[in-house]
């Protein structure tokens, strides 16, 4: 670590929670953005943060790492808007500093400068990327078709665990999780995959994980510092291909493919062949499913139904009495049948669960 380069990173480190609270306020006034673009500079601003602080622990700023940064953050943001994340980062860290009066400010904005214009660089090297159309060679192409005819031949959620052992064989990787995503809550969690235990205890809100938050396609050769410790070490991550489940804007969750503890690459290509994968299981799940095996296991009946509705639509237990003609009692008594029924500890469990299984939509 050079002389100039150990200030810049204990401030970042130091004041690291500082930088994230005037990232938020700066962004919010920047009335040029539209809602979207604003969490978007948001998340990419606070990941950068969160990056320059973990390089602590290597004791340098690696070029290759920082490069690695910009690959994986560069199709977040709009082309013409890209001005507006140097601008964040700039203005945040020259308002930290004079707030702390900090013995090393001039010091610490040069390098900021210098390590924005790298970044900007970089930026630029891969900013041609999301126009084009990768093509896929014919050993890819006959993976897709594979994994195609799997999602023809099965139906519904409750085949889920299926079509995830199939990718795994048609795709060549030794581990693949589903993670759902509740819309009400904003909340991840994993449902389906090999050491189910592990996989149900990955789960919260979206906003804190940004390999979630960004809703793209992510390669991580190293998944530090973009996935928590606790994750790297319960599945002995080394590296990891995070894919949304989408179809027609509507996120599913994402799927998750490794090597069980080994490193290996990933070509644009292959990347390019998870994301449609990804996008078909969207479909999948989109399509009409038989809901039957479900619906007679809990065997709900029709008022129960109505309540779960209700529930995953944020009603509270007063709004759904008078929205159906019920004493709020007896729809307190139809919530706790609806906890016994799914095995919830309280309403959020109920919407998660139902969600998970298809009992909603």
């Amino acid at each position: 670590m050079t002389t100039s380069e150990f200030p810049y990173l204990l401030f970042f480190k130091m004041y690291r929670g500082e930088l994230q609270q005037e990232t938020a306020i700066y962004i919010e006034k920047q009335i040029s953005l539209n809602g979207e673009e604003k969490r978007t500079l948001h998340l990419i601003s606070v990941s950068f943060i969160q990056f320059l602080a973990n390089q602590m622990k290597k004791q340098a700023i690696h070029t290759d790492a920082l490069q690695y940064w910009v690959q994986v953050h560069h199709k977040g943001f709009p082309i013409e808007k890209s001005k507006y994340f140097p601008q964040t980062i700039e203005h945040v860290v020259n308002q930290v500093l004079t707030e702390i009066n900090h013995s090393h400010t001039s010091q610490i904005l040069e390098l900021n400068a210098q390590i924005m214009q790298q970044i900007m660089k970089s930026f630029s090297k891969w900013i041609d990327e999301p126009q084009q159309t990768i093509s896929l060679s014919s050993q890819l192409n006959s993976q897709l078709d594979a994994f195609s005819l799997q999602l023809i031949q099965l139906n519904g959620t409750e085949d889920l665990p299926i079509l995830l052992t199939k990718a795994e064989e048609i795709f060549q990787f030794k581990r693949c999780i589903f993670y759902s995503y509740n819309p009400w809550l904003n909340e991840f969690s994993g449902v389906i995959g090999f050491d189910l235990p592990k996989i149900q205890r990955m789960q919260g809100k979206i906003d804190l994980e940004l390999v979630f938050a960004m809703k793209k396609p992510i390669f991580l050769k190293d998944p530090a510092p973009y996935v928590q410790q606790v994750a790297i070490d319960l599945f002995g991550l080394s590296s990891v291909i995070f894919i949304p489940v989408l179809f027609e804007q509507q996120l599913y969750g994402w799927v998750s493919f490794d090597q069980v503890g080994e490193k290996f690459e990933c070509s644009k290509e292959q990347l390019s062949l998870l994301e449609m994968a990804g996008n078909r299981i969207g479909m999948y799940l989109a399509r009409k499913q038989l809901r039957n095996n479900w619906n007679h296991r809990f065997d709900l009946t029709e008022k129960e139904y109505a309540i779960l509705y209700l529930l995953a639509e944020g009603y509270s237990n007063k709004e759904m009495a008078e929205m159906i003609f019920l004493s709020e009692f007896t729809v307190r008594d139809y919530v706790q049948k609806l906890m016994l029924k799914l095995k919830a500890k309280n309403r959020t469990q109920i919407i998660s669960t139902a969600f998970r299984i298809g009992l909603v939509d």
